[in-house]
Parts: structure tokens; C-alpha cells; sequence
């Protein structure tokens, strides 16, 4: 069984929210994501919406049939999902020159028996923490990360770089789209997080076990994660699913 609670807050700085989150409802499956748009005026939010739109739409219409597909149909299904909500995303660009320059991040997951499927663009994110540590299953697609991978930053640079917001991959940027996927066996008890970058520039994960760890409850975690982010300044929209396993 699954509890989750899910939390998306404009942060202190920013005045709209372009970040946008799916969960399933009741007896719907058990797929959850988070998105953060980019572009100016409006773009990001219209960005966003339109990954998250796509995931609802096409996982909805799979409730009758999910029992029945194994995991690498279900990651076929996910990848040809995210595919769509790209080419979604650049014909509205073509269509609506003013959207010009938008783009999202998509970090979506997907249980099935004990296994966890992740699909994931940009530098949203998917944790595990559990008693016994932490485990970061997506890689950023970005700019610092790169810098990081070739060894010319150090680790504790990654959070106040001044490239730190630029993407090398996104949703609505180009055709050709390279999509993560990472199957993360899970245990009873573990903690799944999906969440933008704005908790993760201001938390580390030491730092958000605790939290989680901790607290009571799933919702005193999401509301102490929100509380310490915005705290610490919150520069940037906030959002995350929390997950029970």
C-alpha cells in the first residue's frame, strides 16, 4: 500500500508557480510526477502543464489494462509518453510563437510489484531514503553537473554555481529527446521523493532524511520540507511528492 502527500509552493521569491505535479486519485494507478517549467511570461507553466496533461491522459486510459503488462512494456508505455508530451510541447511553440523557448523537466515514477520505474529529463529529481541511508536515483541534466562529472567543480559548488539553473536536457527544446530510465527495487517502510529543484538547492538529502525521519507523519515531513526550504530563503518554486512505501 502507498500513502503520499504532495506539497507546491510558489517559494518567497518568485510570484507565479510554474511547477506542476501529478498523483494518482483513488483506486487510480500507482504513477506519480513532478514537472518545472521554464520560459518566460507564462511559457513555463503552459510547458508543464502540458508533460503532466499527457502523463494523466495516457496512464489513464491504461487502468483496465495495467495488471497485465510486465515492466518493460510499462517503461515502453512511459517512454512513448514522455516522447508525446515533448512533441506536444513543440508544436504548441510552432503553433504559438509567443511560447517560443519553453521547455520542463518531467521526473515521473511508476510501481509495479516491488520495483520502481523512474523516467527522467532536467533536474527534477527522485530520491529513495530509508533507516539505512539515502540513494539519489536520477542524474540532473545540467550544465553543473557536467562540470561536476568532468572534475571541474567541486561537489559543494553544485548549489551556488552560477550555471546551476542551465538545463542540457528538457521537455520542448528539441525532437530528439534522451529520456533516464533507472529500476530501484523497493522495501516496505522506504521513502520515494520526486521534487524540483527548488527543495534541493535549499536541503540536502542529509538533511531531508532527517526531516522525514523524524517527523510524525508523511503530512508534518511535507510541511516541515516546505517550512525549512522557504526559510532558507526559497529563491525558486517548490514541489514534491512524498512517498510511503
Amino acid at each position: 500500500m502507498l500513502k503520499f502527500v504532495v506539497r507546491s509552493h510558489p517559494g518567497c521569491v518568485r510570484q507565479k508557480n510554474e511547477d506542476r505535479f501529478y498523483v494518482p486519485p483513488e483506486s487510480g494507478l500507482p504513477v506519480f510526477a513532478v514537472a518545472d517549467g521554464m520560459g518566460g511570461h507564462v511559457a513555463g507553466e503552459v510547458a508543464s502543464s502540458m508533460a503532466i496533461d499527457t502523463l494523466e491522459k495516457n496512464f489513464s486510459a491504461l487502468t483496465e489494462n495495467f495488471s497485465h503488462y510486465d515492466m518493460n512494456q510499462i517503461k515502453k508505455y512511459l517512454e512513448n509518453t514522455i516522447h508525446e508530451a515533448n512533441e506536444n510541447i513543440i508544436n504548441m511553440q510552432l503553433r504559438k510563437p509567443e511560447l517560443k523557448g519553453m521547455g520542463t523537466t518531467l521526473t515521473a515514477a511508476v510501481f509495479l510489484n516491488n520495483n520502481l520505474l523512474t523516467g527522467h529529463v532536467g533536474d527534477s529529481q527522485a530520491h529513495l531514503f530509508n533507516k539505512s541511508g539515502h540513494v539519489q536515483i536520477t542524474e540532473d541534466h545540467s550544465v553543473v553537473m557536467e562540470l561536476l562529472k568532468n572534475g571541474e567543480i567541486k561537489p559543494h559548488e553544485v548549489y551556488n554555481h552560477p550555471q546551476r539553473n542551465f538545463l542540457t536536457r528538457a521537455l520542448g527544446t528539441a525532437s530528439s529527446l534522451k529520456i533516464d530510465f533507472n529500476i530501484t527495487t523497493v522495501s516496505p517502510g522506504d521513502y520515494i521523493l520526486l521534487c524540483t529543484d527548488g527543495l534541493t538547492i535549499m536541503l540536502r538529502p542529509a538533511e531531508i532524511k532527517e526531516i522525514i525521519m523524524q517527523c510524525k507523519d508523511l503530512e508534518s515531513a511535507a510541511n516541515e520540507l516546505v517550512g525549512r526550504a522557504n526559510a532558507l530563503g526559497g529563491p525558486d518554486n517548490i514541489t514534491f511528492v512524498l512517498i510511503n512505501y
